[in-house]
């Protein structure tokens, strides 16, 4: 670490506290809808701007030839297109396009349209990092003056490639008689490039723009500083058009606008009824061809609402650390300003007069003939502002800074007034006896920050503790610490569980400040204090595991702060004094939200009038009818289970091979048609799912529609069923939004539910669980209240803990074995002993399920079946002792099935002499330690190599995530599910261990359904059947007004229906 970290100073109006402050919100991000200070700096914004226009007060620009569109995306708007606020002014010159200005009216949007290309590049499943040569190996020229096989993707779409700007579009031709009177040389038309000159030649065709590129000079070299380029979004859209054989227009719609549903965002030229064209000659209707990427695209306030507040809330087909690190800048451009991909960084220090400190914009601006944008996200406040013009570019800057200077002092005020009402508080804990102590914890909002004010542990200063500990053990490295001791949030969340209901853990981190610097005569005196490098203070000081500096908040459903924990103490979960408790039955109606900071806002939007803040919401229409039919679906890796629920009636699944399967004559055979084949020798699979996640819909299409649609067993017509389909924990959300489209966009099914599979088990008679499925109720009041699910299937084995039915998300466990992996380890340990059957993947599969069984003493069954040294074997081994067996293998003509038989020696000596006579009518392998020897990959997957603790380990590692007031439910309530439990033995053992692994007085309870592959299936039909099903479900109409943002956040509160 440094030798001394000094605090920042920088000069000029912002706050000595927030200049050197970690980055990011200094308060939680607000909820700016419903926010009354927000709201009344909406409306005085609408007032200036109807000033504006008017007359009434001095605009900027000609108001007569100028139209304009004005919005504020929020996280916590109600639809991801509805803006919360919103402003449109068609100019009186007008003579085209749309008569009324609304959200959905489109603009050309100019460069902002490279914010798109760039989230294309991100999202194209190209590695962005290889150079542009790769791709495009005309440019690696010896003619070329820019290197172009040292420029990467990225450098291309951060402006650090060094790329010439333009192609062509750089000359001025129309203006070629004014540089000659200028003093210019005069040229002739063949001086000027071959295309893409305005007023002289055609647009450049894509070998054309190559050649430009290669002819051109570059403004610097790669990485050296920004250098602005438009051509370079035209290079890499060449690129990414030769790596996925699509081209740009392409691109946006699979990439951007289908995805996002964003209607009106497409590459130029747009709709001229929906357009809005000012007076005059414009860009309207160009057709920009292999420009587009740079600055062509058509957009409106409604896609672009969508996209960003997909953006602010992390819903994009990006994970949220991919959404940070595009947030970031990549170079700088000025003190205060930065080029990030191809975010144009800056931050204002007087955006907010009252609270002054730096705040972060993430702009990008466009323009194009008569047409101006700027888009604006100030993540610190969960926001975005969007401006669109169309007339005189003057009246853009006006209008951008008017949104800023608005709703940024605006978003500030409002996150402090919310932080003062939730944060600002005393917090205590609950004495449970005589002896324990009183801990407080007081904090209060100065004019920067939250702030300690107070811990108290009974009548010791803890407070003064913590600040005396950090002064002598970071003194050494630092400038003297101040008295105050600030609290900021960070971007981490967690659901878990407090008295029974589901609340998130905000984890915040304490922030020391620093006392003011001695002052000296020697030359460039405490210059090091404008350095600001307490950031490298975090996480330095730990006690007992915890790091001093980690305390968390936590917040009900309701997003009201109930909770405050400072680990490193010990204190337990602190509550603030003055809070109400809910009863038990309003505990029993919250619904749960996800860990995200903003709200979950499914309520159905308003329609709002020009330039208004939203208003009192209307009543949400009716739902419309349940449905009669639920189809549910338990898609595993290895087989589906499907089947139908028809007013309340539960049936029998079928069970049905997920996969798509070729034999050797090249005969194709699709689900349950695989029992048509006579061979199942070499058979090639293809399956849809890899990993318990669909990642083949094509296949898996295929096989929904024969066996769920053209199947008269599960025939449905999707738009008058529910569907209820399994997925495994942890999914991935690009690949659950694609299933949510599938399911509404090609299905059109009524409604859906998407759920963890093994919490569909909480929804069996937890007091009968372990009969036969179908003899169990048809629904169950309300799930399990405490069990652990083991789920080991053909792809995994997770381990699940669940409380009412939710799964304790922290807790949940993967192990990376199943019945794929120990079937190819089957195949190998045979084709090591006897002959290559790794081809033989079904046969031997077969093999497993009949054969193999877990151990309870691995050791002693290995001696029983150990040969013994050369010359002298032991008895054990060639009488088999009960462990070998003999496995007769299929020959497809006689049987097409393999039959498991008591090892007999006098057989092998037998059939090797009919062997040598060419009399043998079977093929017989015998089976040794492999039959045990398979199955103990679950328990010890170092066996093979796999550095994963075995499922008795991560059963333990799980709980010790989890209270322990928990444990003793979920020990006495261990069920398991799936395939592999089936192997004898399997419970025994599983219960052997945990028993080893957990306290004394824990009763462990393993249990096992009578048909554990059916189990997940038959809880959700229980489900379908609660009564409260339908505030679970996504209806095919929501999904249309909202999309896939309300399926993720509906989704992800899970089975909580108490």
């Amino acid at each position: 670490m440094a030798a001394a970290i000094r605090p920042g100073r920088k000069p000029g109006p912002t706050s000595a506290a927030l200049n050197c402050r970690p980055e990011g919100p200094v308060l939680p991000k607000p909820k700016l809808s419903g926010s009354p200070i927000f709201k009344s700096a909406g409306e005085n914004l609408t007032k200036t701007l109807d000033d504006a226009v008017k007359g009434v007060i001095k605009a900027r620009w000609p108001v007569e030839n100028v139209s304009f569109s004005l919005a504020v995306v929020s996280t916590d708007q109600e639809s991801a297109g509805v803006p919360i606020w919103e402003y449109h002014h068609r100019a009186e010159r007008n003579d085209r396009g749309v008569k009324n200005i609304t959200r959905n009216s489109q603009y050309l949007i100019g460069s902002v349209s490279k914010v798109i290309s760039d989230y294309i590049l991100l999202n194209s499943g190209v590695d962005i990092d290889r150079p542009v040569t790769d791709f495009l190996p005309k440019l690696n020229s010896s003619r070329s003056k820019v290197r172009w096989k040292d420029i990467t993707l990225r450098m291309l779409g951060s402006q650090l490639s060094g790329a010439p700007t333009n192609n062509g579009f750089s000359e001025y031709y129309y203006l070629k008689e004014l540089f000659v009177q200028s003093g210019f040389p005069p040229l002739k038309d063949s001086d000027y490039p071959p295309c893409g000159v305005i007023g002289l030649n055609k647009g450049c065709s894509a070998n054309e723009i190559l050649e430009g590129m290669i002819a051109q000079y570059p403004v610097t070299a790669p990485m050296e500083r920004p250098a602005y380029s438009n051509i370079a979004f035209v290079v890499f859209a060449m690129a990414l058009q030769e790596a996925t054989g699509k081209n740009y227009t392409e691109l946006v719609a699979d990439i951007v606008s289908k995805p996002l549903d964003l209607r009106s965002t497409l590459p130029s030229p747009g709709d001229d009824d929906r357009a809005v064209i000012p007076p005059g000659e414009s860009s309207w209707g160009a057709d920009y061809g292999y420009n587009a990427p740079g600055g062509g695209l058509v957009s409106s306030v409604t896609d672009l609402s969508k996209f960003t507040h997909a953006l602010l809330t992390r819903s994009l087909d990006l994970t949220p650390t991919q959404i940070r690190k595009w947030l970031k800048p990549e170079d700088w451009t000025g003190a205060y300003s930065a080029v990030g991909m191809p975010w144009e960084f800056f931050r204002p220090l007087t955006l907010t007069p009252s609270h002054p400190h730096p705040v972060t914009v993430a702009g990008k601006g466009g323009g194009a003939q008569l047409y101006s944008s700027q888009l604006n996200v100030v993540d610190e406040y969960g926001m975005g502002l969007v401006m669109l013009s169309a007339g005189n570019p003057g009246a853009s800057i006006a209008l951008s800074d008017a949104l800023l200077a608005t709703f940024v002092p605006a978003a500030d005020e409002a996150s402090r007034d919310q932080a003062e009402k939730q944060y600002a508080r005393t917090f205590k804990s609950e004495r449970t006896n005589t002896q324990s102590k009183l801990i407080e914890a007081t904090f209060k909002l100065d004019n920067d920050s939250l702030v300690i004010s107070e811990i108290r542990d009974g009548g010791n200063d803890v407070f003064g503790g913590i600040k005396k500990i950090w002064g002598l053990t970071m003194g050494q490295y630092t400038a003297t610490f101040g008295s105050t001791m600030r609290l900021f949030p960070t971007d981490l969340y967690q659901t878990t569980q407090m008295e029974g209901r589901n609340v998130t853990a905000e984890v915040w981190r304490l922030w020391p400040e620093f006392g003011e610097p001695l002052e000296s005569d020697m030359p460039g005196s405490n210059l090091g204090f404008e350095n600001c490098l307490q950031w490298a203070l975090g996480d330095w000081i730990h006690y007992g595991k915890e790091p001093l500096d980690r305390v968390i908040f936590y917040k009900d459903a309701s997003q009201h702060v109930v909770g405050f924990e400072m680990p490193f103490l010990r204190s337990g979960i602190l509550k603030p004094i003055g809070l109400t408790e809910p009863t038990t039955l309003q505990r029993l109606k919250l619904q749960p939200q996800s860990s995200q900071p903003s709200p979950d806002t499914t309520a159905r939007a308003t329609d709002w009038h020009e330039g208004s803040m939203a208003g009192g919401r209307k009543a949400k229409p009716a739902p419309p009818a349940r449905p009669t039919n639920t189809l549910i679906v338990d898609n595993g890796a290895y087989t589906l289970k499907a089947g139908i629920v028809a007013n309340g009636q539960v049936g029998e699944p079928r069970i049905i091979p997920n996969c798509v399967v070729r034999d050797r004559s090249r005969k194709v055979f699709l689900g349950s048609d695989i029992a048509k084949c006579r061979d199942f020798g070499e058979l090639q699979f293809r399956r849809p799912v890899e990993k318990g996640f669909i990642v083949n819909w094509e296949a898996q299409k295929e096989i929904w529609d024969q066996e769920l649609f053209d199947n008269a067993a599960t025939k449905c017509d999707p738009t008058e069923a529910r569907l209820i389909l399994s997925e495994p924990p942890n999914g991935l959300p690009a690949l659950q939004t694609n299933c949510d489209q599938v399911v509404f966009e090609e299905y059109g099914f009524a409604s859906y539910y998407r759920g963890i599979g093994s919490t569909f088990n909480a929804y069996h008679d937890i007091q009968s669980l372990f009969r036969t499925p179908k003899d169990a109720p048809t629904a169950a009041n309300v799930p399990a209240e405490v069990m652990l699910v083991v789920d080991s299937g053909y792809s995994h084995t997770t381990i699940t803990p669940l409380l009412r039915g939710q799964p304790l998300h922290s807790a949940v466990r993967r192990l990376d074995v199943g019945g794929n992996l120990l079937t190819n380890y089957l195949a190998r340990l045979l084709s090591l002993r006897h002959f290559d059957m790794r081809n033989e993947t079904y046969i031997v599969n077969e093999m497993k399920e009949s054969a193999c069984y877990v151990t309870l003493d691995f050791k002693s069954d290995l001696e029983k079946t150990w040969k013994g040294t050369r010359g002298e074997k032991r008895p054990s081994y060639i009488s088999g002792d009960g462990i070998v067996k003999d496995y007769v293998l299929p020959d497809f003509h006689s049987n097409t099935k393999g039959s498991l038989r008591e090892y007999d020696p006098t057989r092998h000596t037998k059939a090797r002499k009919l062997a040598a006579a060419g009399q043998t009518d079977e093929d017989v392998l015998t089976l040794r330690n492999e039959r045990f020897a398979v199955p103990e990959l679950i328990f010890n997957p170092l066996d093979m190599g796999m550095r994963q603790p075995g499922l008795p380990d991560l059963i333990q590692q799980s709980l010790q995530q989890l209270p322990m007031g928990l444990w003793p439910g979920l020990l006495a309530n261990i069920v398991v599910v799936g395939g592999n439990t089936l192997f004898d033995g399997f419970i025994q053992r599983l219960q052997k261990e945990v028993v080893q692994r957990v306290p004394d007085d824990c009763v462990v309870r393993v249990a096992r359904p009578v048909d554990p592959v059916t189990s997940t299936w038959f809880g959700a039909a229980n489900l379908a059947s609660h009564p409260n099903i339908e505030k679970l479900v996504v209806t095919k109409k929501e999904y249309e007004e909202l999309g896939s943002a309300l399926v993720a956040r509906k989704f992800f509160a899970g089975l909580n229906l108490t």
